[in-house]
């Protein structure tokens, strides 16, 4: 899963990669939930037949709260489906939900700790990305106002020349 996101550009493939990953070796559902620019959760992926009916409420408490919830936790246990925050260094980029097809599975402290991991790597992903947007976007308008100068620039000889000209011949 490392190398895969390591690779990843776009939000939509740190997502792909992730759910892909998480579903082949947890045996697993899954669904990546991601803020939008009002804080609000929404499923990054089309629902698609068969996917995981995840619980929006549930999963922003998580997001908001920054704290596991849902199956196997002192927090709303009665859901089936395990919420997990994407914590990376700078803040909460998401939610992890995941229903495995063993609730077993779960319980056990080193896939529980292999999940982590995973969030961890997926969170780390999603901030990388978020920070290559940032950079893209300065790139673009430091282009923007050097174009911008170059054509003031420009005008500005263009239009001072025919101007001189005009005030020599009126004196």
């Amino acid at each position: 899963i490392a190398r895969d996101l390591s690779g990843a550009v776009e939000c939509e493939q740190v997502v792909a990669i992730s759910v892909a990953s998480v579903e082949r070796s947890f045996r697993a559902s899954a669904a990546i939930l991601l803020p939008g620019s009002g804080g609000q959760l929404a499923e990054s992926q089309p629902v698609r037949p068969g996917s995981l009916a995840v619980d929006i409420g549930i999963a922003q408490w998580a997001f908001d709260a920054g704290q596991v919830a849902g199956f196997g936790t002192d927090t709303l246990p009665g859901s089936d489906i395990l919420y997990l925050p994407l914590r990376a260094p700078e803040r909460v980029r998401g939610i992890l939900a995941i229903q495995a097809q063993s609730r077993r599975l779960l319980r056990i402290p080193e896939q529980r700790q292999l999940l982590d991991t995973f969030a961890a790597l997926v969170a780390i992903a999603l901030e990388r990305v978020h920070y290559v947007e940032i950079a893209q976007g300065a790139l673009l308008r430091m282009e923007s106002e050097r174009l911008r100068n170059s054509l003031l620039a420009a005008l500005s000889h263009d239009l001072r020349t025919p101007l001189t000209v005009l005030i020599g011949l009126s004196d």
